[in-house]
């Protein structure tokens, strides 16, 4: 059955968290799934999109749309039978990107929302771009499941959009690491039982292992549900 699958991952928003979503695919497939052998692996296609910046303002997302839906285009020409997207923020364009193709989408925000219900959280708290926060489609996805979402503030929001963007200019984030440390705290200081880390490359950003499961990458949780189809 896999080997009638192929998976397009709209990348390259960033590049860096495409890079991290598709080495996860790799372990998922091993540790989950038992991958050893060359073809064992998922059949992926990956259209890196260098859109212009709409993280932080919405000024050049037409021009943006226009490219992912070429890429999308694209990539059902080569076969894709499931498309993804490396990038939470361009999950404001997926209505958008649905109405030029027939083949189906996994949806990271329903795949993020999925596993803090499936962990039992009841209040969750989220960073992001500020695009990505104001559009509220994680709010309206997480409030299907009655988990209330916990919003940074606004000086929180341009701490972590500092720290994106350091990642995606491939700098380290030691100038900025403590105050986005402390906006973590602060998360959880509001009654967050876990932090989303609502954009792909804030996965990148810092180790995150002291905190255990009380931060969900999407990267990871986007991975995981790739692999999870393909092997189905």
């Amino acid at each position: 059955m896999q080997k009638n699958k192929k998976i397009g991952i709209i990348g390259g928003v960033g590049p860096q968290a495409t890079q991290f979503i598709y080495e996860r695919i790799i372990e998922f497939s091993q540790t989950k799934y038992g991958a050893r052998n060359n073809n064992d692996y998922p059949r992926v296609v990956i259209e890196s999109v260098p859109v212009p910046d709409f993280i932080s303002d919405t000024t050049q997302i037409d021009i943006a749309k226009n490219m992912l839906i070429e890429a999308v285009q694209g990539l059902e020409k080569a076969g894709a039978t499931r498309l993804c997207i490396g990038s939470n923020t361009v999950h404001i364009l997926l209505d958008d990107l649905k109405k030029a193709t027939n083949i189906e989408f996994i949806s990271m925000i329903e795949l993020v929302a999925q596993k803090c219900l499936t962990q039992g959280f009841k209040k969750v708290g989220i960073l992001g771009t500020p695009v990505l926060l104001k559009s509220g489609i994680y709010k309206h996805e997480l409030e299907k499941h009655n988990i209330e979402l916990i919003l940074p503030t606004e000086e929180e929001i341009a701490v972590a959009d500092s720290i994106i963007r350091h990642v995606l200019a491939g700098q380290k984030v030691y100038d900025k690491k403590q105050e986005y440390i402390n906006t973590l705290n602060d998360l959880f200081d509001r009654g967050s039982q876990a932090i989303i880390l609502g954009c792909t490359e804030l996965p990148l950003a810092i180790n995150y292992e002291a905190l255990g499961n009380r931060t969900i990458s999407s990267d990871e949780v986007l991975a995981e549900g790739i692999v999870d189809y393909y092997y189905s």
